[in-house]
């Protein structure tokens, strides 16, 4: 019959209750028993939503920490760019300076000489008038030319002799003075990381905190450094005095805290301070060569009316200019801060070399095979970065380093190779005295530098000199051209 239907396009029936047929009995659901089930489902949806708030806190902090790992790669990465670049830098000037001193130079065809032209009857005439009359031509532009450089010559001097006070010197001094005790906590890390790699490690100090960690707080604690490196460093963690992380753990650890306390006090902070203690303006510069160009054209202008004398005075008094830019020009200041950035790469170097190698010994990073071999192109053997600042000028570190190569490669103990990384890292301290001695030397230099004037008696002589002479030459000038009129 139901066929019939859906044939016929009809609604479909239940099928019919058959009498005697054995079917499961429906049991009526008390109110209870709908209310246990009503909290069941809120106990469910209530244990889905604390599920759900967890696994989204849980991926907030994986987040963070991806984010807080991504920007310290992006460091690490600009820091390599910025040391790339500085090392370009001192290779150029180094090129520079060879070519310089080897004196090779282009040799240029001289120039045909114009032949004069010659003046005509009424030029001769207009000359021969202007040098009979006794009033000097142009006396009065001429003048106020003389006056107009003899202010910017004045004004050029005053601010190119500009010079910073010994005191504000002392944040230079103290950043720098921070750097050097920040590389010796480095090296305490380096000597812990040793120990907790070949299975010695240190205990923490007093301050829950490892040695290095607590000397490396009490510098960046002094007046003039800024806190917030105190605050990063602040939040390592002591991995290294025990076994509680995994080795992979401790060692990227300490490869953080490492970067912290060497970035702490950073390059640029001091780059940024001398640059601050530079001597002069570039105003100053500006307003002397502008008193020298207009004493040229004056004198132009005289030769071209006739006043052969007043043109002289004038191109001697712009001669005279020069003792202002030679003390403004500032060679010893020049010198003084490429050596001082020189001095300071090389202590940074060394440290840099170190980490390098103490990153195969933790096993961050691996070797190819190739590198492995103890010839002139094994990693061991061979360190570009200490040959060309010389840092290690014995070659005690060179051989510290292929000592520890050596105990790597063969697979030596755990006491032959804490025994090798130990040295390596003491030949490196032991290498970097006399670099931190030479960097001291550097920066009082620079000090100096930043602090001493120019010569009064040679400041003195060329602006006296530049402001009196054009004066005394139109002077002269007119008492020549009265001379000649006098029969």
């Amino acid at each position: 019959m139901n066929e019939d239907r859906r044939r016929g396009g009809e609604p479909e029936l239940p099928p019919m209750t058959i009498i005697g047929e054995d079917l499961p009995d429906v049991e009526d659901t008390t109110v209870e028993e709908l209310r246990a089930q009503q909290e069941q489902l809120e106990q469910a949806r209530r244990d889905l939503a604390e599920r759900a708030r967890e696994e989204r806190e849980r991926a907030e902090q994986q987040l963070a920490a991806e984010r807080r790992r991504a920007e310290r790669e992006l460091a690490r990465r600009q820091r390599e760019i910025d040391d790339a670049e500085r090392r370009l830098l001192r290779t150029e000037r180094r090129l520079r300076q060879e070519a310089a001193s080897s004196g090779r130079g282009v040799d240029l065809p001289p120039r045909p000489r114009r032949r004069a032209a010659r003046r005509s009857d009424s030029e001769l005439l207009d000359a021969a008038r202007a040098e009979l009359d006794t009033r000097v031509p142009r006396l009065g532009f001429a003048a106020a030319l003389a006056l107009g450089a003899g202010l910017l010559l004045a004004l050029g001097s005053t601010l190119s002799a500009d010079r910073v006070e010994q005191e504000q010197t002392q944040t230079f001094t103290v950043l720098e003075t921070a750097q050097a005790d920040l590389r010796d906590a480095v090296s305490s890390l380096d000597t812990e990381l040793v120990r907790y790699a070949t299975g010695d490690p240190v205990p923490l100090d007093d301050a829950g905190q490892l040695a290095s960690v607590t000397a490396a707080l009490e510098v960046l604690g002094r007046e003039g450094i800024d806190p917030y490196a105190a605050e990063r460093l602040a939040e390592a963690g002591p991995e290294l005095s025990g076994d509680a992380v995994s080795p992979v753990r401790a060692a990227t650890s300490w490869q953080d805290t490492r970067q912290d306390m060497a970035y702490a006090v950073s390059p640029w902070e001091v780059e940024d301070e001398v640059e601050e203690l530079a001597p002069g303006s570039a105003l100053g510069t500006l307003l002397l060569w502008a008193g020298a160009l207009v004493l040229v054209v004056a004198a132009v202008v005289l030769l071209r009316a006739g006043a052969r004398v007043a043109s002289a005075f004038f191109v001697l008094a712009a001669l005279a200019t020069s003792l202002l830019v030679v003390q403004d020009a500032q060679p010893g200041w020049r010198r003084a801060v490429v050596a001082h950035e020189e001095a300071a790469d090389r202590p940074a170097d060394l440290q840099s070399v170190v980490e390098d190698d103490l990153e195969i010994l933790v096993g961050l990073r691996t070797l190819a095979p190739w590198e492995t071999e103890d010839d002139d192109y094994g990693y061991w053997t061979t360190e570009y970065r200490l040959e060309e600042s010389g840092a290690d000028p014995d070659g005690t570190v060179a051989q510290a380093r292929a000592d520890l190569g050596r105990a790597l490669t063969e697979d030596g103990s755990q006491q032959q190779q804490r025994t090798a990384a130990l040295d390596l890292v003491a030949a490196a301290d032991e290498a970097r005295e006399p670099l931190e001695a030479d960097l001291v030397t550097a920066r009082e230099t620079v000090v100096v530098e930043a602090t001493t004037g120019p010569s009064a008696g040679l400041l003195g002589a060329g602006l006296g000199l530049a402001v009196l002479l054009p004066f005394a030459g139109l002077g002269a000038e007119s008492l020549t051209r009265r001379r000649k009129e006098t029969p």
